[in-house]
């Protein structure tokens, strides 16, 4: 088995549409902004939904063929460059804002989606989501979740995984595991969130994800006086 069997596998089960050869995805970028060196990839996959990237691991675990899953590309230290005979996995198509549950003040977005995205459409339905960073028009949610981001409001929010209430991940086997939670209270075993978030792309490509919304925050102020009123 080698790659281009794998390939060629991808290709006639998500046809050519969705898995690009290097001549086909032309300059399209493929590294992050590490200026770390990158391979080009040997395949770029851009599936639609969660059964496209389960189809997508599924195959190429069947021919040991390496992946690496990319995001919004806007990492400093390589982690997302391909190194040499890889599979590139990217979730840039998978950018849909799901649904915003204003009654359990929670939205559901795909593992594309911009933060910026999420963080708009937050505002537009009453809500405020907390997670920010200087890459927000560019970072994607899944990348968020897959390093765990902190951002400059983490002090009083805290870190990514904070933020998530449920999500979805596909395993290198192709099985589709984890659960679209809406609530704080879910005793049902092992919580899947701790240990995929921050996992770097190393247990599972997170595809879909439940965020937290909270109220948006109003503005206070604080003045002193020379002395006390009469």
């Amino acid at each position: 088995m080698t790659a281009s069997d794998a390939i060629r596998a991808l290709r006639e089960t998500l046809g050519a549409h969705v898995v690009a050869l290097p001549d086909e995805f032309g300059d399209k970028r493929v590294i992050d902004w590490s200026g770390l060196e990158g391979a080009t990839p040997l395949a770029l996959v851009r599936p639609r939904n969660t059964d496209e990237v389960a189809q997508t691991l599924a195959i190429c675990s069947r021919f040991k063929q390496a992946v690496v899953t990319q995001g919004g590309l806007t990492g400093l230290v390589g982690s997302t460059n391909a190194l040499g005979g890889e599979i590139a996995l990217s979730l840039e198509r998978m950018n849909r804002i799901v649904e915003i549950d204003e009654v359990s003040g929670t939205m559901t977005v795909e593992a594309g989606a911009a933060l910026q995205t999420v963080q708009e459409a937050a505002s537009a339905a009453g809500f405020y989501f907390s997670l920010d960073l200087g890459a927000r028009g560019s970072c994607s949610i899944g990348g968020n979740l897959a390093t765990n981001a902190g951002g400059n409001r983490v002090i009083k929010y805290g870190m990514m995984r904070d933020q998530v209430l449920g999500l979805e991940a596909v395993l290198a086997s192709g099985e589709i595991a984890g659960g679209l939670n809406k609530m704080i209270k879910n005793n049902r075993g092992y919580d899947l969130r701790y240990l995929l978030i921050g996992s770097e792309g190393t247990l599972a490509v997170i595809t879909r994800v439940v965020l937290c919304l909270r109220p948006k925050p109003t503005a206070t102020a604080w003045c002193g006086l020379p002395n006390s009123p009469p």
